[in-house]
């Protein structure tokens, strides 16, 4: 009975043995090539997620840059600390300044031959493109900041943090096992040779792990049997994102302008076809850099559904143009935040700020624009004049104010307009401001004066 029992636990042994070797293993190569910058970014993300999604072991991020921004540097780092599997930077020819950044958010760090990494000191650049010089305190509080950042990742990675350290910024030099690495002064540049160097008890490479001929000869020595790769590559729409979210604030400034005319001015159509195509590609942008799915989509249109329930079937009820209000919001503010764990996880405050701060810009821009057109249109010519009435409203025209009307209460007269709930209405021959009691009331309808309260003219179905 032993004998039997031993024989099958063996056989499902080798049988679970099998199917663990059988098991493909997969690999996502991600390029990070020229200038770092938003682009660049949109390409990871985009990267990180599909090999989420497929369940992939393992990133190489095959480098060969001279840098770039560091904004972006600092987003991809985040991106790529919050990848579970196994990150390995590919230094294929050159990882100077961000690009040696990026690299130390990854586990691991191999090289090229003749390939080189570091010169990671920060740079501003002024708008004319050239080198800018900072006060010498701000310089040093900035590289100070990034240099701990850097130390951080180098640290939890398990990379040399001083190495790291004299690659981004001046220090008093650097020694390890009696042998100067840089010099008192200098920033900390390394070829593939004296990256591979080891140092300390016990040896330890300096900063790479290997040197491979190319990126097939790396895939051959990760131990991966068998082996799915499957390569990034970026895309014309994800430059096009680039620009799209760039100028994002103005976007939502005239796409929430548009819209708030449209319902300000019904039957006038120019406003709010601008404001949707504004939306419209607003939404396309983060889509294709991944900060925006459909979900984001669908709640917006949920809330323009509920600001027309308020509008157009229930005026006056406060509660449908209220959850219209921050179902838009919420959709517009989801929208450009960065979900780093994926669509549905909750992100953390700081992926909040830059959006928040977007957000609250283009309110601002749209409640000021929406007071320049309350103030100077009525005086405007050409296409966008035709959103008011230039009619003069005087006596000789019919109009009359509301406290000659004392007289009209009890008669009967038709609107002129919709009442949401004010208007205007013909009574007798007056045309008259006046408001319904609470209820929508569309153009060429009945009604009735109920009462006066001062310059209002209240009026019901009639």
């Amino acid at each position: 009975m032993k004998r039997r029992l031993f024989s099958v636990l063996a056989l499902l042994c080798s049988l679970l043995g099998a199917s663990g070797a059988e098991s493909t293993h997969l690999a996502y190569i991600i390029p990070i090539r020229e200038d770092i910058a938003s682009p660049t970014v949109y390409l990871v993300r985009r990267g990180l997620n599909e090999a989420r999604k497929a369940h992939a072991d393992t990133i190489i991020l095959d480098m060969h840059t001279n840098g770039g921004r560091v904004d972006a540097c600092m987003e991809i780092m985040d991106l790529l600390e919050n990848f579970e599997g196994r990150t390995i930077t590919f230094v294929n020819k050159k990882a100077y300044s961000a690009g040696a950044l990026i690299a130390v958010a990854t586990k691991e760090i191999v090289m090229a031959p003749s390939s080189v990494i570091g010169a990671a000191a920060p740079i501003t650049v002024s708008p004319t493109g050239e080198a800018q010089n900072l006060p010498s305190t701000i310089e040093k509080k900035f590289s100070s900041a990034l240099a701990a950042r850097i130390r951080a990742a180098a640290q939890r990675n398990g990379h040399n943090a001083d190495v790291f350290d004299a690659m981004v910024k001046v220090t008093d030099g650097l020694e390890i096992d009696g042998k100067t690495i840089v010099k008192k002064g200098e920033i900390l540049t390394l070829t593939d040779t004296e990256a591979m160097a080891a140092y300390g008890k016990p040896p330890k490479p300096l900063v790479a792990q290997g040197v491979y001929r190319d990126m097939d000869s790396l895939l051959k020595k990760l131990g991966y049997s068998p082996m799915e790769v499957k390569r990034i590559e970026p895309t014309g729409a994800e430059q096009v994102a680039r620009w799209i979210t760039a100028i994002s604030p103005i976007l939502l400034l005239i796409g929430i302008a548009g819209i708030y005319l449209e319902f300000k001015t019904p039957g006038v159509s120019l406003p709010g076809i601008v404001g949707v195509i504004a939306l419209v590609i607003f939404f396309f942008g983060h889509y294709v850099a991944g900060l925006s799915g459909f979900e984001e989509v669908v709640l917006f249109v949920f809330g323009l559904v509920l600001i027309g329930i308020e509008i157009f079937i229930l005026p006056g009820h406060i509660l449908p143009g209220f959850l219209g209000t921050i179902a838009i919001l919420v959709a517009l503010l989801w929208a450009m935040v960065d979900k780093i764990h994926g669509p549905y996880s909750i992100p953390a405050m700081p992926q909040f700020e830059i959006p928040l701060a977007k957000l609250a810009g283009s309110l601002l821009g749209a409640f000021l624009l929406a007071l320049w057109v309350g103030r100077y249109l009525p005086q405007g010519r050409g296409p966008l004049g035709r959103l008011v009435s230039k009619t003069n409203l005087d006596s000789d025209a019919g109009y009359t104010t509301a406290t000659a009307h004392k007289d009209l209460i009890g008669q009967k007269g038709l609107t002129l307009s919709m009442l949401r709930p004010s208007g205007t209405a013909r009574i007798g021959n007056r045309v008259v401001d006046v408001i319904s009691e609470g209820d929508f009331i569309a153009s060429n309808e009945n009604v009735i004066v109920k009462e006066v309260r001062g310059v209002q003219v209240i009026v019901s179905k009639g």
